[in-house]
């Protein structure tokens, strides 16, 4: 609505990827701008290719949004820094994240198109941006000229998106974002902010609109197929109530709120792991941290329910993987000694130790019972061997619903010790 009145009024005055971009402009009017083509259409052609993947289900928007786009570089970037310094003052844990410099380079480089040309992404690249200059042709209220123009030049040399045309004399509401300098500094104050029904009009052609369209329509089941092609090895693990996968990597915006949020530090963002669709998108590194039993923090705070807002009984029954002992790691069954850290931090009583004699010495060995533990990760990230953990959670028996209910009866009881077989391989005592 605000868009419908006064144009692009949230580009110049409210978003704050284009406020970073705009403070950080003036440090590149030192170097000489090379000569560019102009690429105002981008904006509309990325806005069109992002529709047309999404009309066969393929969500990309959330690489391209600004607002997600300076939310995720604040969290990944700015905030293990924060932390880093906060935990040399306080007892509180130094925050991190494993693609932290793949983030500060795609940040830098948004940053850096302003060597080309003043707001470079917002007048180029921005798919938001794009949208909002759809509806901006259209607005009530726009800059025009008041009266005959002198021709000086100043108003364009001056105008941060290139709004002003020469021929005919005119300001382009679509690329105008209402920044006052033109009306401001126009050194015969010829420019004035008028109500102006007449839209102004598209300089796209239709051929190009059909291109993008195409684009995207063809893309997105490509990328969906390289979805497949992942480097997890069974080890992406999701937040206790994400939604299943290809639901998940759609309703998921990259923002990296619930990576912020997790306590342990143990959520982190996807590289390679879950295909191309799942980049940024949260996974478990339970060797960093697990998942506590008493949180639900990661479902809280996710704004579009891509995790589900699970209550705490609710989300503890929320199976996310399953832990399995590396024998040739573990230094209970390895190295024939004592070590029953994984058992005593289990928070589901889902790891037993159970005797076993060994040329005459009775030693304790750790197993997982599969269909209690519901691979938070708590007995990975503790493991005391160095390097790859001796136990690691894997994906196996993970379950993902969009609706219902995690808790069945079975679960209840199992958990509480009835029926609870007890499969010892021979040799073994009981007592």
């Amino acid at each position: 609505m605000v868009t419908l009145l006064f144009g692009r009024f949230f580009c110049g005055f409210l978003c704050p990827l284009g406020t970073l971009i705009d403070i950080c402009d003036p440090f590149f009017t030192k170097f000489e701008r090379p000569a560019l083509r102009p690429l105002k259409s981008g904006k509309y052609l990325l806005l069109v290719f992002l529709a047309g993947a999404a009309i066969i289900g393929a969500a990309f928007s959330q690489f391209f949004d600004p607002l997600v786009i300076f939310e995720r570089s604040l969290i990944l970037i700015f905030y293990p820094v924060a932390s880093f310094f906060i935990a040399l003052a306080t007892p509180l844990k130094e925050f991190g994240y494993t693609e932290n410099v793949i983030a500060l380079g795609s940040f830098i480089l948004i940053l850096g198109l302003g060597y080309f040309t003043p707001r470079f992404w917002c007048r180029n690249l921005c798919p938001l941006g794009g949208l909002l200059a759809v509806v901006a042709k259209f607005s009530l209220f726009k800059f025009q000229y008041r009266e005959h123009c002198d021709q000086c030049g100043f108003c364009a040399r001056v105008c941060p998106t290139a709004a002003i045309k020469d021929e005919p004399r005119m300001i382009d509401s679509a690329e105008c974002v209402g920044c006052l300098r033109c009306a401001t500094e126009c050194p015969h104050g010829r420019i004035g902010y008028r109500i102006n029904i007449n839209p102004t009009a598209f300089d796209i052609k239709r051929r190009q609109v059909v291109a993008a369209l195409a684009a995207g329509v063809i893309v997105a089941p490509l990328a969906r197929s390289f979805s497949y092609i992942r480097l997890n090895n069974g080890r992406l693990i999701r937040p206790p109530g994400s939604l299943p996968e290809a639901s998940f990597t759609n309703t998921c915006l990259r923002c990296g709120l619930c990576l912020k949020v997790c306590p342990t530090n143990g959520l982190q963002p996807c590289l390679a792991e879950a295909g191309l669709v799942g980049l940024w998108t949260p996974r478990l590194a339970a060797r960093i941290g697990g998942c506590e039993k008493n949180c639900n923090a990661c479902g809280r705070i996710c704004p579009t329910s891509a995790i589900r807002k699970l209550p705490l009984v609710e989300k503890s029954f929320a199976k996310i993987g399953t832990a399995v002992i590396d024998r040739s790691r573990c230094i209970a069954w390895e190295q024939d000694k004592t070590c029953l850290i994984c058992d005593e931090a289990c928070q589901y009583n889902a790891i037993d130790s159970h005797p076993e004699i060994i040329q005459g010495v009775n030693l304790m060995r750790p197993f997982v019972d599969e269909r209690i533990c519901i691979g938070c990760g708590i007995c990975e990230s503790r493991c005391p061997v160095e390097g790859q953990s001796a136990i690691r959670v894997f994906s196996i028996g993970e379950e993902r619903k969009k609706t219902g209910f995690y808790a069945t009866e079975e679960k209840i009881r199992w958990r509480k010790g009835e029926n609870k077989p007890v499969d010892l391989p021979n040799g073994f005592i009981t007592e």
